[in-house]
């Protein structure tokens, strides 16, 4: 083959990758989803690292403050909380005994269900029933004025950094653990 024909093949090579590969993804049924905010974290489908603006978010500036969090793509609708300055938690907002909003209790750190009486620590964890299933948990880290949330599919093997740390046995109450690096020191 001449040096030519060669390149002309080369060419020819190149173009066809660079146009039918992004294209493969499609046949395979793959979804391009994203949000121009959220940024990939591991290998696992849905796994994202979201961004919350507090300029752009009051009402989750000051401690106490919430942020109610939707992504209709995941089915994941969260309640971000500022627990004290610069620390912030997240969890589900519907509570695993019949679904009701969970609220969160300022003044004992908590999260509680108004309607059936239902409480949870900041990890989500159960601390009075009548649910028994804990709330998803999802790990938060302050980065400049932005509140970092990774949130995870439903068919996902929940994040490293989303797993709560052990319970305090000493404690009566879940309380969560200082020295664990979960992004979050209470």
């Amino acid at each position: 083959m001449d040096r030519r024909k060669f390149l002309e093949s080369l060419c020819v090579t190149v173009a066809g990758t660079a146009i039918v590969g992004p294209l493969g993804n499609l046949t395979r049924g793959d979804k391009i989803v994203g949000s121009a905010s959220a940024r990939p974290l591991s290998k696992a489908k849905d796994v994202r690292e979201i961004p919350i603006d507090l300029t752009d978010n009051p009402d989750l500036k000051p401690v106490g403050g919430t942020y109610n969090l939707e992504f209709d793509d995941l089915n994941r609708n969260i309640l971000v909380v500022h627990v004290k300055p610069n620390v912030f938690t997240a969890v589900d907002i519907q509570c695993t005994h019949r679904a009701c909003e969970v609220n969160y209790d300022v003044d004992h750190t908590r999260f509680y269900c108004p309607c059936h009486g239902s409480e949870f620590d900041l990890y989500g964890r159960v601390l009075k029933g009548p649910a028994t299933k804990p709330l998803n948990y999802y790990h938060t880290e302050l980065k400049g004025d932005e509140v970092m949330v990774t949130i995870y599919g439903a068919d996902d093997p929940v994040p490293a950094n989303s797993i709560p740390p052990p319970v305090d046995s000493t404690l009566r109450r879940a309380k969560p653990d200082s020295t664990t690096d979960s992004g979050a020191h209470w």
